[in-house]
């Protein structure tokens, strides 16, 4: 489960409470979850580049306590995360003059002029990416309810890398650091980075962290066959599988986009029926292709306030991709995903498809390519494209 407060949304740790903290996770714990991933936001824990601000060490050290108590397991999310195409982040790591087309800059819940800051190359970004998990390390290194670090989400949907060496280079200084102290490390990038060419490769990563994650978007769904179509995530998660060697894949779901449903003229009792298939559907397919872990993208709706900031004022979709609504009732997504959550299951082996796959001819014929995937996908062919022969 990720978490994303129903006052606060994703900034939790802007405004930490530390009673409502304790509840929320009260709730997550009985609504029978494992694992909580919580968004550090970079403008909450380095708003300076000195220092990771100390009030919010504090702040994960009571976060950490609480899950310690309830047996829940956490992973931190650090650096370049892009929620509803904005990136939340300080004053110094926004450059006024890179303005990036469809992302938003956010500092305290504002948008600002400009653009995130080169992350990947840039000296000043990589001292305080290195600053800032050494001094995590440095706390929490070893901590019982951690079971590892994320290091980004979608990192490329809010500074799309310029080459694909320089994801990878950072992916292997910022792990590296982890691995040191023996912690393990993950890295989430959104389905988007498979039917687009962002200068992404999974496999260019996937041997420098101990999984991935995929961000399993209503765009990405969308090219491959419809929003609401549980057939479509099990073909994204057997691409990556595909793309990235197989590697260890936790896969993050929401439900369908309700203006897509919408589109097709369904009440509301119709809209939840296609949401309860859409999830019972994706869950089994996605655990059935072998992903080691499913979360939901987000616990609870926001309330009003919440919802009147980034990234809710303009991504009315994400109003309503929780588990819970505002008001603590499980939506029709949750109630599907609560029951999901409350089975034990054994891990299925990675099923990639396809099994071989020039990976440089794949990115350099999209969209074609992927098309053509997808229809040999789901004829079950042996007649692949050229690409994978």
């Amino acid at each position: 489960m990720t978490y994303w407060s129903r006052e606060v949304g994703p900034y939790v740790w802007h405004e930490y409470d530390a009673t409502r903290t304790d509840g929320e996770l009260r709730a997550i714990k009985a609504a029978g979850h494992q694992t909580v991933r919580t968004h550090l936001l970079w403008d909450a824990f380095m708003p300076t580049p000195a220092r990771v601000e100390p009030a919010r060490l504090r702040n994960l050290e009571h976060f950490l306590g609480v899950a310690t108590e309830l047996s829940l397991k956490v992973v931190p999310v650090l650096f370049v995360q892009t929620l509803g195409r904005c990136v939340m982040l300080p004053s110094y790591a926004i450059d006024v003059d890179a303005r990036r087309s469809g992302v938003r800059a956010v500092t305290d819940a504002v948008s600002q002029p400009g653009g995130p800051r080169y992350v990947y190359t840039d000296q000043l970004m990589l001292e305080v990416c290195v600053r800032w998990i050494d001094e995590l390390l440095g706390a929490f290194a070893g901590h019982p309810a951690i079971a590892m670090w994320d290091i980004g989400h979608d990192p490329a949907g809010g500074v799309r890398p310029q080459r694909i060496e320089h994801l990878r280079s950072w992916v292997a200084l910022i792990g590296g650091r982890i691995h040191e102290r023996a912690q393990r490390c993950m890295l989430s990038l959104s389905a988007d980075d498979l039917v687009t060419a962002r200068a992404v490769r999974p496999a260019a990563v996937a041997s420098l962290v101990d999984a991935l994650g995929l961000d399993i978007t209503g765009s990405a769904l969308a090219r491959v066959g419809g929003d609401d179509d549980p057939a479509a995530a099990m073909f994204l998660a057997q691409l990556c599988e595909s793309l990235s060697a197989s590697a260890t894949l936790v896969a993050h779901l929401q439900p369908g986009s309700r203006e897509a449903i919408d589109d097709n003229d369904a009440g509301d009792a119709d809209r939840d029926a296609l949401t309860l298939r859409f999830v019972a559907g994706a869950v089994d397919s996605l655990i059935d292709c072998g992903c080691a872990g499913l979360m939901a993208s987000m616990w609870s709706n926001p309330g009003p306030r919440a919802a009147a900031v980034p990234p809710f004022d303009r991504q009315g979709h994400l109003r309503d991709a929780g588990v819970v609504d505002a008001s603590g009732a499980e939506t029709a997504f949750g109630s599907a995903w609560v029951a999901q959550a409350r089975h034990e299951r054994e891990r299925s082996a990675p099923l990639p498809w396809p099994e071989h796959i020039d990976v440089d001819d794949y990115y350099a014929n999209l969209p074609e390519s992927l098309h053509e995937l997808r229809a040999a996908w789901e004829r079950g062919s042996s007649e692949y494209p050229a690409m994978l022969r």
